[in-house]
């Protein structure tokens, strides 16, 4: 009889308790947005937070709040922006792709003003003099770009530095936020024509400590037909707004620094 008492007081207080248990989730739940959910999943899960929110679900959620732009995620594809949009209700515009570009071309070619034996990470080389290349501008080479990313686009080259997936790269703007050397920006993919240089020393200077530095020759400048290419501060600069992508520079530039990116 004891134990068919306590099979029964058991019984009773878990149908008390799960009761209690019902009656509290259904006073105390907070009801989900559906669209959060649509929303989540046609983002692509990379938490990169480019966004500046926690995550794709932070981001998800900003926008049902209207506390974000569908813009602010640059890893989404259009076919899935306009997925967003339709979800929202709103209207969006084509954007256009950015990708990370390296404004440095010296890598191993770069002379050494000493050798560094300390932590193989750009932050910390940078910390001791500067690094230990002899161009203040040029890439170190650690890789702190490639660990950072977090769509795996970088990889290191054997010319020690860092080559960039076109097809990976969705311009989160890690690489650009980690470089203590300010080498990365993100251009329109449709604009192919870069600078991959990055010091303002004098002509001289450069040529001292590398073979692939611009000198501020003005050649490129000439040849524009556009004038979509200035030399500012002894560093070629171009004016993607002017641009045409024609390649002219390319051809005409001596030290080979002004390339033309290839699809």
């Amino acid at each position: 009889m004891e134990i068919i008492a306590a099979i029964l007081t058991l019984s009773v207080l878990g149908l008390v308790f799960g009761i209690g248990l019902s009656l509290a989730n259904k006073k105390l739940c907070v009801e989900t947005d559906p669209r959060i959910g649509k929303i989540f999943a046609c983002l692509p899960g990379a938490n990169c937070g480019a966004c500046g929110k926690p995550g794709c679900i932070g981001f998800a959620e900003s926008l049902i709040q209207g506390q974000a732009d569908i813009g602010a995620c640059v890893s989404v594809s259009e076919e899935k922006r306009k997925e967003i949009a339709l979800v929202l209700g709103v209207e969006t515009s084509t954007k256009i792709k950015k990708i990370a570009v390296l404004h440095c071309h010296g890598g191993v070619r770069v002379k050494d003003k000493f050798l560094y034996h300390g932590l193989r990470d750009c932050i910390a080389a940078n910390l001791v003099l500067g690094g230990q290349k002899a161009c203040s501008y040029a890439c170190l080479g650690f890789g702190n770009c490639v660990r950072i990313c977090p769509f795996d686009a970088i990889k290191m080259g054997e010319d020690g530095l860092p080559v960039i997936d076109i097809l990976k790269c969705k311009a989160c703007g890690k690489c650009v936020a980690t470089c203590p050397k300010k080498l990365f920006t993100l251009t329109p993919i449709d604009k192919p024509v870069y600078v991959a240089c990055h010091s303002f020393d004098l002509g001289k200077v450069v040529m001292q400590v590398c073979p692939v530095g611009c000198i501020a020759c003005k050649k490129c400048e000439t040849v524009c037909p556009t004038s979509a290419i200035k030399v500012i501060n002894n560093l070629a600069v171009i004016d993607y707004n002017k641009c045409i992508s024609c390649g002219k520079c390319v051809e005409v530039c001596p030290r080979k620094i002004i390339l033309k990116r290839h699809e």
